[in-house]
């Protein structure tokens, strides 16, 4: 009997099963909404008043329970299709519930892998946090629930994409211990532009200019960022992004002992 060793839910990019390294494509926007909001949170019985919000935006059909019904059959087919248990999907009287080992969900998976990539990063261990963090983000097959339209759905899409971003910084960082302070500007630099309002971000950029010996570089990025800050959103730098900018000016190295992430 198949287990769920060799099958994997993603949501980290289009929605589907994969058995192996086959997809079994979710068929139907509903039935991506309905697997979409169970697999956030599996092993728990999720009510159907919030799977008909995630899934209608709060404005269901008249028909609404047998859709859900519907989803629940047909989620089920794809997991059978996958070999696993029809009842890996589970009805309740108030609700459904997945019941999935969060080590076979792509977005548990990355957010575990993250979590062991910080610990080697703080021992220093940059070349071992670089493999595995560039593993841990080709679990993205691109935007989360790239095929979900459910505006609810899209909120929380928009929030996993923070932690995607803030993986990217970490890679960053690694780039800086190993030297390869190029490759952390133009991944900070891209990460700077489609999200302009990052302090952290600008301060992590700072950093690698000056690691690499651009202290005229690092002190523009600062001036570009309180520009931006004030002008758009009306606040000046805040006290980090300051002091760092501070200890530039002075060539104080030991800014660069300092994560951006403390």
């Amino acid at each position: 009997m198949n287990t769920w060793n060799d099958v994997t839910i993603r949501l980290l990019g289009p929605v589907s099963l994969v058995k192996d390294t086959v997809p079994i494509p979710i068929r139907g926007q509903r039935q991506r909404r309905f697997l979409t909001s169970l697999a956030l949170r599996p092993g728990q019985v999720i009510s159907k008043e919030a799977i008909i919000e995630d899934s209608w935006d709060g404005e269901p059909p008249l028909t609404v329970s047998g859709q859900l019904q519907t989803s629940a059959w047909t989620i089920r087919n794809a997991l059978s299709e996958a070999g696993l248990a029809r009842d890996a999907l589970g009805s309740h009287d108030r609700g459904y519930e997945l019941r999935v080992p969060t080590d076979s969900i792509d977005l548990f998976v990355f957010r575990d892998r993250v979590r062991g990539i910080r610990e080697l990063h703080a021992r220093r261990r940059y070349q071992e946090a670089s493999e595995q963090l560039d593993a841990a983000l080709a679990l993205w097959k691109g935007p989360a629930f790239a095929d979900v339209t459910s505006s609810r759905l899209r909120l929380r899409a928009e929030t996993l994409e923070e932690e995607r971003t803030v993986a990217v910084e970490l890679r960053a960082l690694i780039d800086v211990g190993l030297g390869h302070y190029g490759d952390a500007i133009t991944r900070l630099s891209e990460l700077v532009y489609r999200d302009p309002f990052r302090e952290d971000l600008y301060v992590s950029l700072m950093k690698a200019y000056y690691a690499e010996g651009r202290q005229a570089d690092a002190i523009q990025v600062f001036h570009r960022a309180k520009d931006i800050l004030r002008e758009q959103i009306g606040i000046s730098p805040g006290e980090r992004m300051t002091s760092v900018m501070q200890a530039i000016l002075r060539q104080d190295k030991r800014v660069l002992r300092v994560s951006p992430s403390a």
